[in-house]
């Protein structure tokens, strides 16, 4: 890699303008630079929402698990956007670090949070639906502990044969009636999914 490839789009996030900014982190998502990393994570605190949203995919892309922390920090963002590219990001980056914090933001009170963090659990795979499953025994929130339930029932064909063991209160929580559109209706309450974040970043494209 050419080095200044990095450093052009790396001083544009830096110091251009909106445009500029936008299309310097799609750019470095591009490059997969590693010396992109720290740059791009200092842009998740740009006052521009789709500056941010342009630096969690590219955060993604790049998968560097120095990133894992602040992809975290942007799972709480104001922008609702920026939070399901952050869910995706942490995905594509994978790791234990990440299921660790991910597991952890579980605890968060906020129930979009909760769900972004489940998300992204479940795109990690296997190891992250194990500790998926040790978290839903211990938790004291029911609601969490039903979607958590849900969520692996419709991932896991085995679990659809042989339920995970959830306590004492396994068998009401599995057989409570909830399609995926109802579970996302309850937990999502009308807020936007990725879907709508991906289109919304159309606007930003070349």
């Amino acid at each position: 890699m050419v080095m200044d490839e990095v450093e052009g789009p790396i001083e544009k996030l830096q110091d251009g303008s909106v445009n500029e900014r936008q299309q310097a982190a799609k750019k470095l998502g591009e490059l997969k630079g590693t010396k992109a990393v720290e740059p791009l994570i200092g842009a998740l605190k740009d006052g521009d929402a789709d500056v941010r949203m342009c630096a969690v995919n590219a955060l993604g892309e790049i998968k560097d698990e120095r990133a894992v922390e602040p992809l975290i920090v942007a799972l709480k963002d104001d922008d609702s956007f920026v939070q399901i590219l952050a869910a995706f990001a942490l995905s594509d980056i994978g790791g234990e670090r990440a299921v660790g914090l991910l597991i952890e933001t579980l605890k968060d009170k906020d129930p979009i949070i909760c769900l972004w963090a489940i998300g992204a659990l479940v795109r990690i795979g296997e190891p992250a639906v194990k500790s998926l499953v040790e978290f839903a025994r211990t938790t004291e929130n029911w609601h969490l502990r039903g979607t958590i339930s849900e969520i692996l029932k419709k991932i896991n064909e085995e679990a659809k044969e042989k339920p995970h063991d959830f306590g004492c209160r396994e068998k009401e929580i599995l057989e409570t009636p909830r399609t995926p559109d109802e579970f996302k209706k309850i937990i999502l309450d009308g807020k936007p999914v990725k879907e709508d974040a991906e289109r919304k970043q159309t606007r930003v494209k070349a």
